[in-house]
C-alpha cells in the first residue's frame, strides 16, 4: 500500500491537461475549475456538459486524441480515457516531465490521488481511501453532506472576522489558540443552527472577553 502525504494544492491560474472528455472527465474538469485552474481538455469528443464549458470559454479544448508534447507546460495533468496505450504514453510523458499526474482508476500510475471532496464555505473536507475503494469515500462524503448544515458555513464567516481583531487585542498566539478551542466547545453552532446569529456573536464576545462586532 502507498502511503500518501495530504495537502491541498493552489491551483489559481495554473495550467492543467485533462485527457478524456467523458462523464469522468466532467468531474475532473469541474473540480480543477473550482480551484481557479487554468484547464485545457484533449479528446476527441466531449459531453454536453463540458461542450458547454468550451463554448463559455472557461477551458481551451483541443479536438483530437492525446499526442507526445501534450503535455508541456502543465503543472498537473488527469488522464481519464479508458484507451490503455493512451494512458501508459501520458504516465510516461508527465512522470518525465516531473508532473503531478493522475491516471484515473490506475493507482500505479498516479503520483497523486483525488480525493472525495466536501465543499461548505470555507470548510473543506477532503475523504481518501488511498485508491482501494472510492465508493467508499464517496458515501463518507454523502453523509458528512447531511450531517454537516449551514451552521458551520455561517460559524466560519464569522470565524474570519474574527481572526484580526481577536490577533490586535490577544497577541499571545497560545491564548488566543485556548480562546478558539472555547468558542468552538461552546453551544455556538446549536445557536447559529436555530438561526440566531445575535446570540452566536454574544458567545464569542463573552469567551474573548471584548465587544465583537462582525461587519
Amino acid at each position: 500500500m502507498t502511503n500518501y502525504y495530504p495537502i491541498y494544492v493552489q491551483l489559481n491560474g495554473q495550467p492543467c491537461v485533462v485527457i478524456g472528455g467523458g462523464k469522468i472527465a466532467e468531474g475532473k474538469v469541474d473540480g480543477l475549475l473550482a480551484g481557479d485552474a487554468k484547464v485545457k481538455i484533449i479528446s476527441p469528443e466531449l459531453t454536453p456538459h463540458l461542450h458547454n464549458l468550451v463554448q463559455q470559454n472557461q477551458i481551451e479544448y483541443i479536438a483530437r486524441e492525446y499526442q507526445p508534447g501534450d503535455l508541456t507546460g502543465a503543472f498537473m495533468v488527469i488522464c481519464a480515457t479508458d484507451k490503455a496505450e493512451i494512458n501508459h504514453q501520458v504516465w510516461e510523458e508527465a512522470s518525465v516531465n516531473r508532473q503531478l499526474v493522475n491516471v484515473v482508476d490506475d493507482t500505479p500510475r498516479c503520483n497523486f490521488i483525488a480525493p472525495a471532496i466536501l465543499r461548505k464555505g470555507d470548510l473543506t473536507i477532503a475523504i481518501s481511501t488511498a485508491g482501494s475503494a472510492p465508493a467508499l469515500a464517496v458515501r463518507l462524503k454523502e453523509r458528512l453532506h447531511r450531517e454537516i448544515g449551514p451552521e458551520y458555513e455561517r460559524f466560519l464567516e464569522l470565524a474570519g472576522k474574527l481572526r484580526e481583531p481577536l490577533a490586535r487585542h490577544i497577541p499571545d498566539f497560545e491564548t488566543r489558540k485556548s480562546l478558539w478551542y472555547e468558542i468552538v466547545d461552546s453551544n455556538i453552532l446549536d445557536v447559529l443552527a436555530d438561526g440566531d446569529e445575535s446570540a452566536a456573536v454574544e458567545i464569542i464576545s463573552q469567551v474573548v472577553g471584548f465587544h465583537f462586532a462582525p461587519v
